[in-house]
């Protein structure tokens, strides 16, 4: 590709991505169901979002790779934090909402336009803060943290086969979330020395462990002899609506 072609392409993807931040309902969003890994009930969805369909930018990984490129990642997650809160409490939702801020997000301020749909969200929505592991050195993590914690969210520290050495222990710890996650589907082991401490630090301190990439019935006794209480993954749903 030439230089003036990738000049072409970001320029369509950043025109993309701004009809995308003016009209979020186009950014989806997918639920997938959370569920307890001993008897399925129901707990919480995580909300993901993605481009427009049969777009180059219709996967969640190109969609945020192309924001990040184009300086959008602000404001697209913006519009899709407050578009999955309206179809959440335009559902009924009662279960948890658990999303992922981007860390552009840590300290700015809800933009004027959907601060109904931000407000309407914090008081209607039960929410899950995903925190993952490319997130977890920004200067801005605590006060957004406490900031969350003031909305009545939960903290949930994902991706932590990622990123296990001892100042992520000590952040960790700093931190203190609510729920810790583990994805099985990560080819790092879980048997290495640094994931167990995590997680003998989780049940020491009485943070939930859930785990994802719960695709089958090996995956989820896996995810119970580690000591996982919840779960997501293939074997409980595939993101989709959410139910009428």
């Amino acid at each position: 590709m030439t230089l003036a072609d990738t000049t072409e392409q970001m320029r369509r993807d950043r025109a993309l991505i701004e009809q995308l931040i003016e009209d979020p309902s186009r950014l989806g969003p997918d639920f997938q169901p959370i569920k307890s890994l001993t008897d399925d009930t129901l707990i919480a969805y995580k909300a993901t979002g993605s481009g427009q369909s049969g777009t180059e930018l219709d996967s969640t990984v190109a969609l945020l790779s192309s924001a990040q490129s184009s300086g959008l990642v602000e404001r697209l997650d913006w519009a899709f934090r407050c578009l999955a809160f309206d179809v959440a409490g335009a559902a009924g939702l009662t279960e948890e909402l658990h999303l992922t801020p981007e860390p552009e997000t840590f300290s700015s301020p809800c933009p004027p336009r959907l601060a109904t749909s931000f407000g309407r969200g914090r008081r209607t929505v039960k929410i899950g803060a995903e925190v993952h592991a490319a997130a977890f050195s920004h200067d801005s993590l605590e006060s957004a943290a406490n900031e969350w914690r003031g909305w009545g969210w939960k903290i949930i520290v994902s991706d932590v086969v990622q990123l296990v050495n001892p100042a992520f222990l000590r952040r960790l710890a700093q931190l203190q979330p609510d729920i810790v996650q583990l994805d099985l589907s990560k080819p790092r082991s879980t048997n290495d020395a640094n994931v167990k401490e995590i997680l003998s630090w989780a049940s020491s301190a009485g943070v939930a462990l859930h785990a994802v990439g719960i695709d089958s019935d090996s995956r989820r006794q896996q995810a119970l002899d580690l000591g996982a209480v919840a779960g997501r993954g293939l074997l409980f749903g595939a993101p989709g609506r959410l139910p009428a």
